[in-house]
């Protein structure tokens, strides 16, 4: 899914005058390091809103989040690749009456089970009937939060953060780093 971000660029054309008088290498190696600084704050920020969201700590969604620059420096890309992540890894504990997680909360008659591939999880049991009425003990596997899920299902709130972001800092930052050459 790709999304765009769209703003008013009134004050940008006064920065865009100013940058007509520069030299054309001054203008890209500034903008390239604006926009390197961006990718930078950008994904700090989505990190920071995401785990605000999901309610998980920042060290998890960080390490789910990548940026990116297009050689051709006309984007940017923060990605955030996740699945559901499984409540062990989120510090689930056994207690008498189920298991207990970390910011998570308690979840009734789960228990904790580590599987002969060496995966560990939180597991229930559905306990239903089958056609015979038998009863059928079939066990499943809790899951917490998807980080890419929330983005995905809430694209508004992560797009905010991006135009606030750059609504505020890209031109005094383009700005910074022009003289910032001029100065060397």
């Amino acid at each position: 899914m790709s999304m765009e971000v769209r703003i008013d660029a009134s004050e940008f054309e006064s920065l865009s005058r100013a940058m007509k008088r520069i030299p054309g290498e001054i203008k890209a190696k500034a903008m390239a390091r604006a926009m390197t600084r961006m990718r930078s704050m950008a994904r700090t920020r989505i990190v920071k809103r995401n785990a605000e969201h999901t309610e998980l700590p920042q060290r998890e969604i960080r390490k789910r989040t990548t940026a990116a620059f297009n050689a051709g420096g006309t984007t940017q890309d923060i990605i955030v690749k996740s699945g559901w992540i499984p409540l062990y890894k989120l510090g689930a504990t056994q207690t008498s009456k189920g298991v207990r997680v970390r910011g998570r909360g308690s979840y009734k008659s789960a228990f904790l089970a580590q599987m002969k591939s060496s995966h560990a999880g939180v597991f229930v049991n559905t306990g239903g009937f089958n056609n015979e009425s038998k009863r059928n003990n079939a066990i499943r596997e809790l899951f917490g939060p998807n980080p890419a899920h929330a983005i995905t299902n809430n694209p508004d709130v992560y797009l905010q953060v991006m135009a606030e972001l750059l609504e505020e800092y890209l031109a005094p930052r383009v700005l910074h780093e022009v003289e910032r050459l001029l100065h060397r």
